[in-house]
């Protein structure tokens, strides 16, 4: 009888303490998870009043805000229960470092996202050229990027392509206004100066090309078939684009109306006997 009431108290204070323990990890679990929410909150509406910020990079910061309190939490509630945490944290860390080196691609997607969200080279809605394709931005993720091509597919890209490449932003220009670059190959026997007086012409009377800066006309280089003119002229940036259209059929309709020839490319061949 002694010996079981011994096992009896031995039981119950092993219970007991554990009981404890458990009881005292449950309530730091809990506690943890409610000041992760709340904190999460507090930040949530700290970084909502930045303009600055994108509100992608709101959403990680929040988001690592609250995992961070939770895995502290959740490490305190194991250290209470008595788990002996230095090989387990060694475990976590062997474990992310495989993770890690497996998902080496994925994870530079999303240091590129983080990236873009906090520099913002572009925006939803933005016109941008990467890598000599021209993409429509439709949403901007943590791992990849939605956007459509100008004839109306839908692409997506991932991040890393985007920012490991140069960007330019063809919906940001300097003061609102775009350059208009075209090359006009007129025919070795027309008039040169005719030519670029016809260009200038076309320039001056359309209300599109902006006069300050001043447009350029000029020789730019003696082609095989061809004397090369190139034509620098300024639009507003919503402009530009039926401007250029508008601009090249004007040119090839007057140069026809006034005899000054656009040569296709062509080689003179003499046979001797």
């Amino acid at each position: 009888m002694e010996s079981n009431s011994t096992i009896v108290e031995t039981a119950a204070e092993v219970v007991t303490i554990y009981g404890l323990k458990i009881i005292g990890a449950i309530i730091i679990l809990v506690v943890g998870f409610i000041v992760a929410r709340i904190i999460a909150n507090v930040v949530k509406r700290m970084v909502g009043k930045s303009e600055k910020m994108d509100p992608g990079v709101q959403m990680i910061l929040v988001k690592l805000t609250r995992i961070t309190i939770v895995a502290f939490a959740i490490y305190a509630s194991i250290s209470a229960v008595g788990v002996e945490t230095t090989g387990l944290v060694a475990l976590i860390g062997a474990a992310g470092l495989a993770i890690g080196l497996s998902l080496q691609g994925t994870l530079t997607n999303v240091a590129s996202g983080v990236m873009m969200m906090i520099f913002r080279p572009f925006t939803i809605g933005h016109v941008i050229n990467v890598g000599g394709d021209v993409y429509i931005i439709d949403e901007i993720g943590l791992f990849i990027t939605k956007a459509h091509i100008p004839d109306g597919p839908s692409v997506i890209i991932p991040n890393a392509k985007i920012w490991g490449n140069t960007i330019t932003n063809l919906s940001l220009t300097f003061e609102d206004r775009r350059r208009v670059n075209e090359t006009i190959g007129i025919s070795y026997a027309d008039d040169i100066d005719k030519a670029i007086q016809i260009i200038k012409d076309i320039i001056a009377e359309d209300e599109m090309f902006l006069k300050d800066p001043e447009p350029m006309v000029a020789v730019t280089k003696l082609n095989d078939s061809s004397v090369d003119l190139l034509v620098f002229a300024w639009t507003k940036r919503a402009d530009w684009f039926p401007t250029r259209l508008a601009f090249i059929k004007k040119v090839k309709q007057t140069f026809d109306e006034k005899g000054v020839s656009i040569p296709f490319p062509q080689r003179d061949v003499h046979l001797f006997q």
